[in-house]
């Protein structure tokens, strides 16, 4: 885990916590993911910057233009929250928690994101299976994205979280390569 999501974590555990026992997840997450894409805006880079060096009259004046921002979208629990890590001087990981959150509440969905590389576009019956198969493979519901990539000459990448299934013609060569050098 990197710093920010190590930093991130334990805020967006607590949301999580809070919102499944308030059966409130994807009230919760769309809140978080509307701040952090507010706090993303040009115009406010510079603030949220200023906040990793600011006190507590920079975070306040901050969180009072975000709420103004926010108002109606988010509810009193996300703006303690943010409260609460503003007095930590923690704003600045906000994507990270709202990307936690999504994650955390995917995986209590049995949700899975999962994106497949190949050197042609897949048709339709390909997908299906694809898509079947991975199910079958992870027991969780797939929401797959299929991109081309030129540079594999064949095969297949699979990439579902941290997991990377290389099926590419590329690395298949390397591997006898390799196999047979031995």
């Amino acid at each position: 885990m990197s710093d920010i999501q190590t930093i991130a974590y334990p805020y967006a555990k607590a949301a999580f916590d809070f919102a499944k026992e308030s059966d409130a997840l994807d009230e919760w997450m769309v809140g978080l993911n509307l701040v952090a894409n507010v706090m993303e805006q040009p115009s406010l880079r510079p603030q949220v910057k200023a906040l990793e060096q600011g006190g507590k009259s920079e975070a306040d004046n901050f969180l009072h233009l975000l709420f103004s921002i926010c108002d109606g979208f988010i509810d009193l629990h996300t703006q303690n929250l943010l409260k609460l890590m503003a007095e930590n001087q923690r704003l600045v990981v906000m994507r990270s928690v709202a990307e936690i959150f999504t994650q955390l509440k995917d995986d209590n969905d049995l949700r899975l994101d999962v994106t497949v590389s190949t050197s042609e576009p897949l048709d339709d019956e390909q997908y299906e299976e694809l898509l079947q198969a991975l199910e079958k493979k992870f027991d969780r519901h797939i929401n797959l994205t299929s991109k081309i990539d030129k540079s594999l000459i064949g095969g297949i990448v699979v990439q579902a979280g941290e997991l990377v299934i290389d099926g590419s013609l590329q690395t298949s060569i390397q591997r006898l390569a390799t196999n047979l050098h031995v």
